[in-house]
């Protein structure tokens, strides 16, 4: 190993040609300074992932693996359609930005966070999008507090999850 090093030291005088500079500095730079679109796409990809898990407990779009209305009826009818729709939108999207707060590299995160007003309206948007292109009804006033709720607990759910992955690193 010391043989290695003193021809380390011997070769230490050349430098790399000008395109493997350029290479390494560019994949730096993509590591470190990832496009907007392509954390977006694994923003998306991961919140697909899950909203397809929690969509699997949730008794709405016939997709329930339990069939179960309890939870759902529970929380209709003690408190109404409009929190119900806070805490489905809360569950769908919030889940999501969660996952995605711990999965994605710590860049992509900041990217994120710098951003986490647009990302994750375009994220609901879409969810939105999904439903409606799936069959889903969507009346305005409950749509409105599905959004609300899903946009409000993606945002503060994914800082939290952040703060939570910095405090963990740090220790």
């Amino acid at each position: 190993m010391n043989d290695d090093f003193q021809d380390f030291i011997k070769d230490s005088s050349k430098s790399p040609s000008k395109e493997i500079s350029n290479s390494v500095l560019a994949k730096i730079q993509k590591e470190l300074d990832p496009s907007p679109w392509s954390v977006f796409t694994k923003l998306l990809t991961i919140q697909a992932f899950i909203g397809v898990i929690t969509m699997l407990f949730c008794p709405q779009f016939t997709l329930s693996l339990t069939n179960n209305h309890k939870a759902y009826h529970y929380f209709h009818y003690n408190f109404g359609e409009q929190i119900c729709m806070l805490i489905c939108g809360s569950i769908f999207i919030g889940t999501g930005a969660v996952f995605a707060s711990f999965i994605l590299k710590s860049p992509e995160v900041s990217k994120i966070r710098d951003s986490k007003f647009l990302y994750f309206f375009s994220l609901c948007s879409i969810a939105l999008l999904v439903f409606m292109l799936s069959g889903a009804e969507l009346y305005l006033k409950l749509t409105s507090f599905w959004l609300i709720g899903a946009y409000i607990s993606g945002l503060i759910l994914f800082e939290l999850g952040s703060f939570i992955r910095i405090q963990l690193s740090v220790k």
